[in-house]
């Protein structure tokens, strides 16, 4: 005999999942929690729910990054006109 929300024939036979914030319980097909109102994504084998990327984060930070070192190039390696 199995455990509880063990995989069988490689599918989940988990009946809800766990929201990673709050642990709240969720139908499987929940894309928002009901609880903190955050995103979750599918269920994992341990029967929480996946978090989703925040790629504006990912792509605020590569920015910031890129214009941290233009920043720093121009004001210590752009070639200054002699006088």
């Amino acid at each position: 005999m199995q455990a509880s929300g063990t995989e069988q024939d490689g599918r989940s036979i988990h009946t809800t999942k766990k929201c990673y914030e709050c642990l709240g319980r969720l139908p499987l097909n929940a894309e928002i929690c009901e609880f903190c109102k955050k995103k979750v994504g599918d269920v994992n084998k341990d029967g929480f729910a996946k978090k989703p990327v925040d790629w504006k984060a990912y792509i605020l930070s590569v920015l910031s990054l890129a214009g941290l070192g233009l920043y720093i190039w121009w004001l210590f390696f752009k070639d200054s006109p002699s006088p």
